[in-house]
């Protein structure tokens, strides 16, 4: 929603909300304002304590005194607030205002980054360069996991340490800022955001395939600085450029549906996505099981309890007048745990029954349109989990309606998202993103107007595209072969799909062109003739164009044999 909002202009937005959090940061070291909106005689504040009311922890009262609010604003206002861009607004919002990644990014800023030594294999000229994380290393496969283990590490140390302790609170949060500068001079890009940030399972979650007002990149002509990718300003010309250095092959930043669809089988991606239910249930839970009620959590008492800390070790349940004598800090990752589980089996299960029934309507569906089905479900009950829970320490003071006027703006945001997620498929967009492609080389050739009932090309939805397409069939082959070469060349510069990866890409248009798929290898030779540099994009820039093209060429003849086989059988 924000992609084209000018750099120069959200640099500020960031670095004023960077600055609000750094004062917030800094109010839960010292505060004399908030603690005067908690006192009992300030009538004129929703937030003020009611000595009188008995707040238990298990069998006994809460001591009410009044207290400095800034745990409560960040846990019960900031936080929840987030939750909800994500689902509405997008991804690409998030990130492109988030004060935690803008602070990743300050040693690229400053200039400082690690670089290593790189020799280049044809020519053996070394060169010094920015470090990435391969996308085949141990944590590119495995980040999904790293990642929801550290959220999950994360929520346990909230619910023990830093809920209420404001200066465990503030340690935490300067320790995570530091975390992210840290991964930031030793990883070029975001690899922090991709690899590290325990919240970036949490985007995954909610933002699905696409978010509720979050633009669509495929469908932006190209070449464009999409939704929140990393973007410079030209000092010279004023201009904004891309400033991606390709630290993650399939960039959520780029284009978060495409994403979505290629990392759906991903190590990790089902534990996130079912997991994730299940740590929304278990960590409001845990209050009512630590507590013996749901006081406790609603008044938004656990943001100024007093010893916190020191009661780590204390009972860790506590149902109906009985104590369950496990530590606090061992019985929150066992509530965790078995919840985690729970929710990741009833997925599962779901997945199968999904298909099972789709089967028996007579409508047979994919494993991974399954999956995409059950996603789906899990995010919106996740959303609405959560925000029966979450912001309520806050939303309760409210007035009736306000309160009620709220509760239905998250059904009905909830319900919106889930109508227009539901029904999107990854065909559905790979027919989207060819159409661009499509629509380029048919306005190459002199159609007649009747065909398209007055309407220019542009103005053609997606499956009247592919119908217009069939329409070839009736042409010669070499122009049926010509319109093939300039789909696969301009999928290639959009960076939609690589030469390894093009062959099933674009194997829903070779039938619909009634094209062989040893066509598609001479698509491939003539492109590596043409522009060497989208197959052989790891090519040095020292090297002659001659050994590039070379190099494509052997790139394009190598998939052949095996993948025509393939497709032969």
């Amino acid at each position: 929603m924000l992609h084209n909002v000018p750099e120069k202009t959200m640099h500020r937005v960031r670095w004023l909300l960077t600055i609000g959090w750094l004062v917030l940061i800094a109010s839960l070291l010292y505060d004399p304002l908030t603690p005067l909106w908690t006192q009992p005689d300030n009538l004129a504040s929703p937030f003020r304590i009611d000595p009188d009311r008995c707040i238990k922890i298990r069998d006994a009262c809460m001591s009410q005194e009044p207290f400095a609010m800034g745990a409560l604003i960040w846990w019960a206002m900031i936080v929840p607030t987030g939750i909800f861009i994500l689902l509405v607004l997008g991804h690409e919002f998030w990130r492109r205002i988030c004060p935690l990644s803008f602070m990743s990014q300050i040693p690229r800023a400053l200039g400082i980054q690690r670089r290593r030594n790189v020799r280049d294999p044809l020519t053996g000229e070394v060169r010094r360069e920015l470090v990435t994380i391969g996308e085949n290393s141990w944590l590119g496969r495995n980040h999904l996991y790293v990642q929801f283990g550290l959220f999950i590490l994360g929520l346990g140390l909230r619910i023990l340490f830093v809920n209420s302790d404001r200066v465990a609170l503030a340690g935490f949060l300067i320790a995570t800022i530091c975390c992210a500068i840290l991964i930031g001079y030793l990883y070029a890009g975001k690899s922090w955001c991709h690899y590290f940030c325990p919240m970036a399972p949490v985007q995954l979650v909610y933002t699905g395939p696409r978010s509720l007002l979050g633009s669509q990149t495929h469908h932006a002509p190209k070449p464009a600085i999409t939704q929140s990718m990393c973007r410079i300003v030209d000092p010279q010309t004023g201009s904004e450029r891309s400033a991606c250095v390709s630290c993650k092959t399939s960039c959520f930043d780029i284009d978060a549906e495409k994403t979505y669809w290629a990392e759906l089988r991903k190590p990790g991606r089902r534990l996130v996505q079912y997991g994730y239910l299940g740590m929304v249930i278990a960590f409001y839970l845990y209050y009512f099981l630590y507590a013996g009620n749901w006081d406790y959590y609603f008044t938004g008492a656990w943001t100024h309890e007093a010893d916190q800390i020191a009661n780590v070790f204390d009972t860790g349940f506590y149902l109906y007048g009985y104590a369950i004598p496990i530590p606090k800090a061992l019985a929150v990752f066992i509530t965790f745990g078995i919840l985690i589980a729970i929710t990741f089996i009833w997925g599962m299960v779901l997945e199968k029954l999904c298909r099972t029934y789709m089967t028996w309507c007579g409508r047979p569906v994919s494993a991974e349109h399954a999956q995409h089905l059950v996603f789906t479900l899990f995010t919106v009950i996740s959303f609405w989990t959560f925000f029966s829970y979450g912001a309520r320490p806050s939303l309760n003071r409210l007035p009736l309606y306000p309160l009620l006027a709220f509760n239905a703006l998250i059904v009905v945001v909830g319900s919106m998202w889930l109508y227009r997620t539901i029904k999107r498929t990854h065909a559905q967009y790979e027919r989207e993103h060819m159409a661009i492609s499509l629509r380029k080389q048919l306005r190459k050739l002199e159609l007649d107007p009747t065909l398209l009932d007055g309407r220019s090309i542009d103005e053609l939805t997606p499956d009247e595209t592919y119908t217009l397409v069939k329409v070839l069939q009736g042409f010669s082959q070499q122009l049926r072969l010509h319109t093939y070469i300039g789909v696969v060349l301009d999928l290639l510069e959009q960076k939609a799909t690589n030469g390894s990866g093009s062959f099933e890409f674009c194997k829903k248009l070779r039938q619909d062109l009634k094209l062989k798929d040893a066509d598609h290898f001479t698509a491939l030779e003539m492109i590596a003739t043409t522009h060497p540099s989208l197959l052989a994009s790891r090519t040095s820039s020292s090297v002659q164009m001659h050994d590039a093209v070379t190099l494509a060429k052997t790139i394009a003849r190598q998939a052949k044999p095996s993948n025509a086989h393939r497709s032969d059988r």
